[in-house]
């Protein structure tokens, strides 16, 4: 038939890769029309006071403990070199996000599957799990786009990609470890300087992990108690710094029986981000199905788990959750921005395929996977673009140029203001200076777009952060801002 003649000439790999091409080349040109806000001018407004290395202690004795990103972040802020290349941030993040998937699957593919995976299709797995976090995560745009956030949060888990790539080959290879041992242990020790979040992530599950060889295998391999040891003294350094403590003091803790309802609603939601989202459930139906063709592969990795029932995997799952949520949310007395859930709203996500193919990989009816199978290149090529982020791009893609024109008119008005040592600055309101853009494209003065078009790009652009300019005044020296509205 002409229409199954039809379907098997696309259902393959470069059509996918055509189709990928497609979805990442918009967030690419978002990252060009990025400026940036709120506390990306908070270092470089202190370079006046502090030394670079003093700036990192006050930071760190004062304000919070992440002391590898106030690092990453001193060294593009310092100098100024961030407030011209905005740009430079989100592309690097996006390539090292999928070059540290592609490290860790090349690891997997020599050490578990034997090379039975060409280089074509670790390239489409590292391209597709960028794309499954674009899709899953709360905010995207905190992830990539705001510089002071991605920096703590997205960072990390690129770092952490790495680290369980070097832990692949550690729990494989046997001659030889001092090179991957050493640069696991660098890389623990930045990632728990990141954010205390992703700290208390890898000390829970680590935790399991250790659980796990001591109560199936009866023996704990020395190179993890070493790690796991370095790990515990690095989160300290972190979740026990001044700085934290300080900042902590600013806040009234809450109740922890409330911690642990709220804790637990919240963890019902982080799940709720990726269990409705199509292209997560199709990636779980592709793990399951690849393994169960390659059962004999995978044995040794199942082997022991195959002994815990799915409840068992379950109640681990939310126990791990809670222990995350918990101490973070009495700390803050419930306070917890989307922001900071990224990173474990993608690592949950993942880590529930696994629990998931781990319990149904032996009833697997192979039958039942085969018409998903046969025809995954074509399903992903629709699926990667079936998501409610798809609307946040389009409408990007349609406000995103008006947006760049309008900060840039704004930024000039701070330049100028501070040339001529003046100290007060007056624009227009959002909306009213999108419409006097709008005269000059008529094309574009039609009410459909229009509504799109008045309101800022919601890829690049998040909550009030048109308006919190604070650190962007102190950095250009304006006393007061007005904002006309008309």
């Amino acid at each position: 038939m002409p229409s199954a003649s039809f379907v098997s000439k696309i259902n393959n790999k470069k059509v996918l890769f055509g189709a990928i091409a497609v979805f990442i080349f918009p967030f690419i040109i978002f990252s060009f029309w990025n400026f940036p806000s709120a506390d990306d001018y908070m270092i470089i407004d202190k370079r006046g006071e502090f030394t670079f290395w003093g700036l990192q202690h006050s930071i760190y004795q004062n304000w919070t403990g992440r002391y590898f990103a106030t690092f990453i972040s001193s060294i593009f802020s310092y100098s100024g070199f961030l407030y011209s290349h905005y740009y430079l941030h989100t592309i690097l993040l996006l390539f090292l996000t999928f070059f540290a998937w592609f490290f860790f699957l090349k690891q997997v593919n020599k050490y578990v599957l034997k090379h039975n995976v060409s280089s074509t299709s670790l390239v489409l797995l590292s391209l597709l799990l960028l794309i499954v976090e674009i899709n899953v995560i709360p905010e995207p745009v905190t992830a990539f786009y705001w510089f002071s956030s991605a920096v703590t949060y997205q960072l990390p888990l690129v770092i952490f990609i790495f680290l369980a790539g070097i832990i692949v080959n550690l729990l494989f290879v046997s001659p030889n470890k001092t090179i991957p041992l050493v640069s696991a242990g660098i890389l623990i020790i930045i990632l728990n300087g990141c954010n205390e979040i992703i700290t208390l992530f890898v000390l829970t599950n680590s935790t399991i992990v250790l659980g796990y060889y001591l109560l199936v295998r009866k023996r704990i391999p020395v190179f993890l108690t070493s790690l796991y040891a370095l790990n515990l003294v690095s989160a300290c350094f972190l979740l026990f710094s001044p700085g934290i403590i300080n900042r902590g003091g600013k806040l009234d803790q809450g109740s922890f029986i409330a911690s642990i309802g709220i804790g637990f609603i919240k963890f019902i939601i982080l799940n709720w981000f990726f269990l409705k989202e199509p292209l997560w459930w199709f990636s779980l139906f592709l793990v399951v199905a690849f393994c169960s063709y390659n059962q004999n592969l995978f044995q040794h990795v199942f082997k022991d788990i195959k002994k815990l029932s799915l409840a068992s995997f379950l109640v681990l799952y939310l126990a791990s959750g809670l222990f995350l949520y918990v101490p973070v949310l009495y700390v803050t007395n419930g306070s917890l921005p989307l922001r900071a859930e990224n990173i474990i709203c993608l690592l949950y996500s993942l880590m529930l395929i696994y629990v998931i193919t781990s319990s149904v990989l032996p009833k697997t009816n192979l039958r039942f996977y085969q018409s998903f199978y046969n025809y995954r290149y074509l399903l992903l090529s629709i699926l990667i673009f079936s998501t409610a982020n798809m609307k946040r791009v389009t409408d990007s893609l349609l406000s995103g140029y008006f947006y760049n024109l309008i900060m840039r008119d704004r930024l000039s008005a701070f330049e100028n203001a501070r040339e001529r040592n003046e100290h007060e600055v007056t624009f227009d309101d959002y909306e009213a200076a999108v419409n006097k853009k709008l005269k000059g494209f008529p094309q574009a003065d039609r009410q459909l777009i229009k509504d799109i078009i008045v309101k800022p790009p919601p890829i690049i652009c998040f909550g009030d952060d048109l308006y919190d300019v604070n650190y962007m005044k102190e950095f250009y020296g304006i006393k007061k801002l007005n904002v006309i509205k008309n």
